[in-house]
């Protein structure tokens, strides 16, 4: 996964939640443009507050090197993130 094809999929226009998945078996559903960010060397994943994990807004993130994210596919079930 490159950044390039990670913005493909984050910058759409209306945004599609998506399900970052990374080698370590680790995924992280993004149910909101802001909830990631596709840098040049590094994914941000945002994470929500550990007493909400229904926020709408991220508490911390998660900086993640591209060689270590797998896919990036569309979401199609709910799920909450895998810490």
């Amino acid at each position: 996964m490159t950044c390039e094809e990670a913005r493909q999929y984050l910058w759409r226009k209306p945004f599609q939640p998506v399900r970052i998945r990374l080698k370590d078996g680790r995924s992280f559903a993004i149910r909101h443009h802001r909830w990631a960010m596709a840098a040049e060397a590094v994914l941000i994943i945002g994470l929500p507050p550990e007493d909400d994990p229904h926020s709408r807004l991220p508490d911390r993130g998660l900086w993640v090197r591209w060689p270590e994210v797998d896919t990036i596919e569309p979401l199609s079930e709910p799920s909450a993130a895998a810490v």
